[in-house]
């Protein structure tokens, strides 16, 4: 289980937070917004595997401050874990309002965006994005572009 937190830290951040990482308060005052009662404490132990068996109601506070459901701890499913991380990062409005805007365009123009966004995050020293596993039958051509683009080989 800790590495599911630990995933989730590592993959939902902040919205204008330069890729760091939530803060074991800040996700404290998540889960209390969403109506969870949960303390920094307790998020550490559910991060660091100092909570054995974690309880129903702790996960939905995790699940909750990170904008993920509940499902996400007990799927057994990396690619669909994948996915629902990927939905929380649309949660963010920049990066959904990202997405629409480049949503339509031609695939040069996103391919060009796609190298800005590389450069962005080396600029805010936050390294390349994680990327989930290729769908069965997929020729992988978009990611191994981006991957291309991210190394400076492309």
């Amino acid at each position: 289980m800790p590495e599911l937190v630990e995933r989730l830290f590592a993959t939902v951040k902040p919205a204008g937070g330069l890729g760091r990482e939530y803060t074991h308060p800040e996700i404290a005052e998540r889960a209390a917004a969403a109506g969870y009662s949960i303390s920094p404490s307790h998020v550490w132990q559910l991060r660091h595997n100092g909570a054995k068996n974690p309880t129903i109601r702790a996960l939905e506070a995790i699940a909750a401050a990170f904008g993920m459901p509940l499902a996400y701890f007990f799927v057994d499913d990396a690619p669909l874990r994948e996915d629902l991380a990927l939905l929380a990062a649309l949660h963010d409005p920049a990066v959904r309002d990202l997405a629409i805007r480049a949503h339509g365009l031609s695939a040069e123009t996103v391919a060009a965006l796609a190298t800005f966004a590389d450069r962005a995050r080396e600029w805010e020293g936050i390294g390349a994005p994680e990327y989930p596993p290729e769908p069965a039958g997929s020729d992988g051509a978009a990611r191994d572009g981006a991957a291309q683009r991210g190394t400076g080989a492309g």
